[in-house]
C-alpha cells in the first residue's frame, strides 16, 4: 500500500531532488517519509489535493484502497493547515 503512494509521488512530482529522493527510496523499499517539515510542503499538497483521484484512475480496485488512503489524505490536509498557520505566524 505504501509503495502505491511512492509511485504516485514519483509520478506527480516535477523533475528534481524530491522526485529523485522518492525514486531512490521506492527502489530500495525504504517506504518511510517524514512529511512534517516545510520542505515537504509540495508532497503534502500533492497527497492532500490529488492522491485520491490518482488512486481512482490507477488502482485495480480503488474502492478497496479509498478508506485507508482517505485517512492519509485527511492527515495531509491537517498538515497543510499547520504549515499555512506556521507560515502566517499563527
Amino acid at each position: 500500500m505504501t509503495s502505491f503512494l511512492f509511485d504516485f509521488l514519483e509520478d506527480a512530482l516535477p523533475e528534481g531532488a524530491a522526485r529523485r529522493e522518492i525514486h531512490e527510496l521506492n527502489e530500495h523499499n525504504v517506504l518511510m517519509l517524514d512529511l512534517r517539515g516545510p520542505s515537504r510542503g509540495e508532497m503534502v499538497n500533492l497527497i492532500a489535493d490529488r492522491f485520491l483521484s490518482w488512486v481512482a484512475t490507477n488502482a485495480g480496485d480503488p474502492d478497496a484502497l479509498s478508506e485507508g488512503y482517505g485517512k492519509l489524505v485527511e492527515l495531509a490536509k491537517k498538515q497543510q493547515l499547520r504549515s499555512r498557520m506556521a507560515a502566517s505566524g499563527q
